[in-house]
């Protein structure tokens, strides 16, 4: 019998920490970091001149700062600021081979929806969203070797501006009254008019995790 109170105050509280600790997030202000993955998913095909190969990653790593404005009734809008590094994409021709080295710097907004932002007690809220934005790929040239020492290639930077989409949801999960942790996935549509590293089309999908900072309710 004893054990069995104690079962059912513990119940209790754990339920009782739950409802004081749920927030919900369309309803407040965050600023907060994501780190993942984003798989370019025509990488794999790069479309290479006569007699050349083109060597690119599908799957690179993927980070942003975002901040989310709440609005009202389970909306929330939301700003990112990001960046794919895709390492050196190297460049083999009869005579030697070069790299290039390729980052995707996405600048975004997102409408967010909460539907389950009416369930208070809930420290679980799923999210859907989209958005678009503005994103930049910056080329940097490298050196290259070709049947003897290394020889300079071609220096210098290219930059390339296009617009973009992007589509998903995902699940926070609110740790205190003022730290909140995510898992995120969406999909990104990004095409640039000029090849970047061997590829124009970046498209594909993003998982990453986050943790975010509230400071305060609207």
């Amino acid at each position: 019998m004893k054990r069995l109170t104690l079962l059912s105050f513990l119940t209790l509280t754990m339920l009782q920490v739950n409802s004081c600790l749920a927030v919900d997030l369309s309803s407040v202000h965050m600023l907060g970091v994501r780190m993942g993955f984003w798989n370019a998913v025509k990488a794999k095909d790069v479309q290479a001149a006569p007699g050349e190969e083109i060597l690119s990653k599908v799957t690179a790593p993927y980070g942003e700062f975002f901040g989310s404005a709440g609005l009202t009734k389970g909306f929330a809008l939301e700003f990112s600021l990001g960046s794919n590094y895709r390492g050196e994409t190297r460049y083999n021709d009869p005579d030697g081979y070069y790299w290039k080295r390729v980052t995707i710097y996405p600048i975004s907004g997102q409408l967010t929806y909460y539907p389950l932002f009416s369930a208070k007690k809930s420290r679980w809220q799923p999210y859907v969203g989209a958005g678009i934005g503005l994103v930049s790929g910056v080329e940097n040239l490298r050196l290259g070797e070709y049947a003897g020492p290394l020889v300079f290639v071609e220096s210098g930077t290219n930059s390339y501006l296009t617009f973009g989409w992007h589509a998903g949801g995902g699940i926070g999960f609110t740790l205190s009254r003022h730290l909140v942790i995510c898992a995120d996935v969406k999909y990104r549509g990004v095409k640039f008019g000029d090849k970047i590293g061997g590829l124009k089309d970046f498209s594909g999908p993003e998982a990453a995790f986050g943790v975010a900072y509230i400071l305060k309710g609207t």
